[in-house]
């Protein structure tokens, strides 16, 4: 899956649903205040150390007897084991283990400490993805802050191991924005992608989304319709290309942004949704 793709589950459709219960997107004063307290939380929560210990007893505790023993044999071997190889491999059998169970984040944490031990850059972003997709459906904030932070970790390794590969950089821009909320340091990283690729399309789709969060709809018209150009099938780009048109007053490129966008989802709880949008903006 793409990483837009992934970004369309995860932030596309609530988005949709925001605006039409909500309206506009852009934040006054007041809300720009609460937004950035809201941010600097959560960048300090982010600081504290959480150990693997205590989110691996909160994945213990949801899973089945028969999971939590055979688990527990496979622990038992490996804490006997004595050979580093061993021990790696036996982390790396755990790992599939946990993935099986559905925790993939207990999971990702066994295929970081089987890299660490390879160096293997496959078994390093087996823990990578699997923090990245599992920190936004995380049970719980501690383990949403662990697994945000371990992948940022694992991107981290994963971009020294392979400096030419961009995708590290955009998930770990993903992190930082979408996990702990550290807008800058994401834009920082993407803003490198922009000069490796200008014309990347994750890359462009992310910072077209932020712009519009901000208020900054000239640039995100600008970057957006480019990339739907380039793109011309990426929905979630037209969903935001009509909110920014919208937002300055472009009504009827908005809702011709957005009946394009319904031609690309099929998705019937979608397009209606995107259907009741297009109505407020007429009526507005």
């Amino acid at each position: 899956m793409r990483i837009s793709q992934i970004i369309l589950l995860l932030t596309g459709v609530a988005l949709v649903v925001a605006l039409y219960f909500f309206g506009v997107t852009q934040p006054t004063k007041n809300d720009a205040k609460a937004i950035t307290g809201e941010m600097q939380t959560t960048a300090s929560a982010n600081n504290i150390s959480i150990s693997f210990e205590t989110i691996l007893q909160k994945a213990q505790n949801i899973i089945t007897n028969e999971q939590r023993d055979s688990l527990a044999f496979m622990q038992t071997q490996l804490d006997k084991a004595k050979e580093v190889q061993q021990k790696a491999v036996l982390l790396y059998s755990l790992a599939e283990k946990w993935s099986e169970t559905g925790n993939i984040i207990v999971a990702g944490k066994y295929f970081e400490e089987a890299a660490e031990i390879t160096n293997d850059i496959k078994t390093w972003e087996q823990a990578a993805s699997r923090f990245f997709v599992g920190f936004p459906n995380a049970a719980d904030t501690l383990t949403k802050i662990f697994a945000v932070q371990e992948g940022i970790k694992c991107y981290e390794r994963l971009r020294q191991l392979d400096t030419s590969n961009i995708d590290y950089l955009i998930r770990q821009a993903i992190c930082y924005i979408d996990g702990q909320g550290q807008v800058m340091q994401g834009v920082t990283l993407l803003k490198t992608v922009e000069r490796k690729d200008p014309n990347n399309v994750d890359m462009n789709l992310i910072l077209g989304r932020l712009a519009v969060v901000s208020g900054q709809y000239d640039k995100a018209i600008a970057r957006l319709e480019k990339l739907v150009t380039t793109d011309p099938k990426n929905a979630e780009a037209y969903f935001h290309l009509a909110e920014a048109y919208r937002a300055v007053g472009r009504k009827n490129d908005a809702i011709n942004t957005l009946e394009r966008c319904k031609t690309l989802i099929e998705d019937e709880d979608f397009n209606d949704q995107i259907n009741s949008y297009i109505n407020q903006i007429k009526n507005s």
